[in-house]
């Protein structure tokens, strides 16, 4: 899977608007200005009597009413909050990587101003932006000192709401699947003025999980087990990105009917015998680990189907580079839809 795939369709997407606009007139018409700049002659005095010239009774005419201003703007959060922004947004906090990338991905890096200390994508993005903490753990004061417009956060920021308003308008982001990273998209454009830019994001990643739903349609669907950390063993179950993603790529969480991230026994995992293992790249386990635990005991272990995901970070932040995740689940979980035939991995044989 090349990384760059994404990258390449989305500046082809901006490019077409680009492209677009200049085009055109080079700024927005709104119905109300095209019909009242198009016909004013029909507004011309037409009466012997009249002594105004056609050119000032044109003029008169075309005394059309002001566009309103974009801003300022309410939006409602994903905390169902309703946030008012005064204005453009020009110097903005983000303070959860995953903000930061959809961010990148509206073209809207340059006016962020501060970010995390685990921000890591695009490559370079921590160079010349202030580092206001960790994601759990923001620094308020730091914070202020940027004199930012617009904060950015989620659902575990709400704890550092009270301070956070006190500072500039603040926004929770905090979608749990693929349809709410949608919106997430297309909030944060609305935002920033940036609509056609989100929607061309959004049709693009659309596009993306419909090729995969289409290599996976009509397939059996095998039983996953994705282990997020080995020891204790976390699973994904209901309401994460990994679940969602799992089904979209034509396949089976043996642990839906969890809640969250939940932690489990590795003696309920064997009994739902996976047919597929899928282990975070970080999940702290081995192809040794797996093999000398109850699991090798499942068909997963014995049909040599384990596998490691390339990038955590793809699958863990609900960002546009969650359709390269989906991808790549696809792959593991049904290679025939792509031509594949990975090389089943074997446990040692003892003796």
């Amino acid at each position: 899977m090349k990384k760059t795939k994404l990258f390449g369709a989305l500046l082809l997407v901006a490019i077409v608007f680009v492209s677009g606009c200049i085009g055109g007139s080079g700024s927005s018409t709104t119905p109300s200005q095209t019909q009242s700049t198009s016909t004013p002659s029909a507004t011309l005095s037409t009466t012997p009597s009249s002594t105004q010239t056609p050119t000032e009774t044109a003029t008169k005419s075309c005394e059309c009413p002001k566009a309103k201003p974009y801003y300022p703007l309410t939006i409602t959060d994903f905390a169902g909050r309703n946030v008012t922004i005064e204005k453009e947004p020009k110097r903005i906090v983000s303070l959860a990587p995953s903000i930061t990338e959809t961010l990148y991905f509206l073209g809207a890096l340059d006016r962020v101003i501060g970010v995390t200390k685990f921000d890591d994508y695009p490559p370079g993005v921590q160079e010349g932006r202030k580092i206001i903490g960790g994601f759990s753990d923001p620094n308020i004061e730091v914070i202020a000192s940027l004199e930012p417009d617009l904060i950015i956060g989620t659902s575990m920021h709400l704890q550092y709401l009270d301070q956070l308003e006190k500072i500039a308008p603040v926004i929770i982001l905090d979608p749990k699947n693929m349809d709410e990273v949608y919106e997430a998209v297309e909030l944060l454009g609305k935002v920033l003025n940036q609509s056609e830019r989100a929607e061309g994001v959004v049709e693009f990643m659309k596009a993306e999980v419909a090729d995969v739903q289409f290599r996976v349609s009509n397939k059996t669907r095998p039983k996953v087990l994705f282990i997020s950390w080995w020891n204790p063993l976390y699973v994904p179950g209901n309401g994460t990105f990994q679940d969602s993603l799992i089904e979209l790529a034509g396949g089976e969480n043996v642990f839906h009917d969890a809640t969250s991230w939940a932690q489990v026994s590795l003696e309920e995992a064997v009994a739902r015998n996976p047919e597929i293992i899928i282990l975070s790249a970080h999940a702290g386990a081995t192809i040794d680990d797996i093999c000398n635990s109850p699991l090798a005991d499942t068909d997963a272990v014995k049909n040599g189907r384990i596998y490691f995901v390339s990038d955590d970070n793809a699958i863990s932040r609900p960002g546009p580079r969650l359709v390269e995740a989906l991808e790549e689940l696809s792959y593991f979980i049904h290679p025939e839809a792509y031509g594949y035939n990975f090389q089943p991995v074997t446990c040692p044989v003892e003796g």
